[in-house]
């Protein structure tokens, strides 16, 4: 059990194993078949999520989620207490009253579903210091190897690839029909956008943008807090903090602070 105290609430987490920390596979349909026939048989409780985030990649991380037996997502949180035309679940009030939402809806775990990558980092440090475990969200249309690791709130999305050998750091998002090849190296809270292709033995430093449909060269290195521009081609080094874009990428710019 973990206690964590907000205000003047508190909150009780169950500790939970979470059903994809570090290795998996990539969720075929016979290994959810198995895992629904366990859960019917065993009777066990599914993992309860709450989302952290209201939008359209709340909704496609929803999914996800819901590609796993083992989860029952409750609802969601925002901002404004608002969400998306056609959420396939409640908005269940503000994220500066998660704990209390939490606990009334006897939460396991959270799953932060915000696109901007301090932003989700942010709100990942503060649940963690309210006891909110996080949950990680992969989806039967990705591809994962078994000897790569993915940790605690990263998202694997609709056709992405993780190769051999590779770590994909914690609430890292590696996005719709994304490549990752083997080896590599991916940090905290990155976001790899739809359409990337990273070669093997790329290391990226934690809170770095890999924009859509960009290209990056094997062995190089990308570092903290960088943005590679949408359709760029990386064959060198990129230094923390640096914006590259165009074919080759050429430094244009600074990244994130």
């Amino acid at each position: 059990m973990v206690a964590a105290t907000n205000a003047s609430r508190t909150f009780t987490a169950r500790t939970v194993p979470s059903p994809v920390r570090a290795r998996s596979s990539s969720g075929g349909a016979l290994d959810r078949g198995v895992r629904w026939l366990l859960f019917s048989l065993v009777g066990e409780r599914p993992v309860r999520v709450l989302i952290v985030g209201a939008g359209g990649h709340a909704r496609v991380c929803l999914e996800a989620l819901q590609d796993d037996p083992g989860h029952v997502v409750v609802g969601a949180v925002s901002s404004d207490g608002a969400g998306i035309a056609g959420l396939a679940v409640p908005v269940l009030g503000l994220d500066a009253d998660l704990v209390a939402i939490a606990r009334d809806h006897e939460v396991d775990r959270v799953f932060v579903a915000i696109g901007d990558n301090a932003a989700r980092s942010a709100v990942t440090q503060r649940c963690d210091t309210d006891g909110l475990p996080s949950q990680t969200a992969l989806s039967r249309f990705a591809m994962m190897s078994h000897t790569a690791t993915v940790h605690d709130g990263a998202a694997l999305l609709p056709g992405a690839v993780v190769n051999a050998g590779t770590s994909i750091g914690r609430g890292t998002i590696v996005n719709t029909n994304a490549s990752i090849d083997h080896d590599c190296t991916v940090g905290e809270f990155v976001h790899v956008a739809p359409g990337v292709a990273i070669a093997g033995g790329v290391r990226i430093g934690s809170g770095t943008l890999i924009g859509i449909g960009a290209r990056v060269l094997p062995n190089l290195t990308i570092g903290a807090r960088a943005v590679v521009g949408a359709g760029a081609v990386v064959v060198n080094d990129v230094p923390d903090g640096a914006m590259v874009t165009g074919m080759p990428a050429r430094q244009s710019g600074r990244g994130s602070s």
